[in-house]
């Protein structure tokens, strides 16, 4: 039995679990009787709604608990149960897994940003992929001037899923970040609300257009 708790199994379906909780969506219906799927413009049960619906304090305590909810079971099985190679693959994927597609929501979860950072964060003590998106969330965001919000997340996963192949020598932390990257990129687009993507360098527009207007509501 302690060789279950100490195996990927366990931490994948812990991990799958916490991701599931859905803290940007339960705890302003808890405190404010708010469900901020009903005043998102995309539906989605994430962290900007949750401040958008419910004030700062409370969406800034949903993000840091989307965070942490990925960052625990990860880290944990990295640092106390030496978890590595293959076995580390659903052990990542899992949390953001979870949050995607919450059983408690009818498997229509959140975006998962929170919780893709959360899983890297986690990584650290093996990995230090986490600067990668970063990096990229900063040349999007104040450089190459991506708006709306979801979008410059979306373009900065992207970029990172690409780059990772060549930046993370481990391959099975590759795959786990690539899987993870890809789910939350998924999520992102199939928000139809985007509206008009523009992209800004140096004060001036280099490109506007539609972002993925085809994709339907989740």
């Amino acid at each position: 039995m302690s060789d279950f708790f100490h195996s990927y199994v366990f931490f994948t379906l812990i991990g799958f679990l916490s991701g599931s909780v859905m803290y940007s969506y339960s705890l302003p219906k808890l405190l404010k009787g708010i469900d901020i799927r009903e005043k998102a413009p995309d539906r989605n049960p994430g962290g900007a709604n949750a401040i958008l619906a419910a004030g700062k304090p409370i969406g800034l305590l949903c993000i840091f608990l989307d965070v942490l909810k990925a960052f625990l079971p990860v880290y944990a099985a990295v640092t106390y149960a030496g978890i590595t190679g293959a076995q580390l693959i659903p052990v990542v994927v899992a949390p953001v897994l979870g949050h995607a597609f919450s059983p408690f929501l009818r498997f229509r979860g959140g975006k998962a940003v929170a919780s893709f950072y959360g899983v890297l964060l986690g990584l650290w003590p093996v990995s230090h992929i986490l600067i990668l998106p970063a990096i990229n969330m900063f040349l999007f965001k104040f450089i190459f001037v991506t708006t709306p919000d979801s979008v410059c997340v979306f373009v900065s996963l992207f970029f990172t899923c690409c780059a990772m192949f060549f930046v993370e020598p481990n391959i099975f932390v590759r795959t786990a970040l690539f899987l993870i990257g890809a789910i939350v990129v998924y999520k992102i687009a199939r928000n139809p609300n985007q509206g008009k993507i523009t992209v800004k360098f140096g004060g001036h527009v280099l490109l506007t257009a539609d972002f993925l207007p085809k994709f339907r509501r989740p």
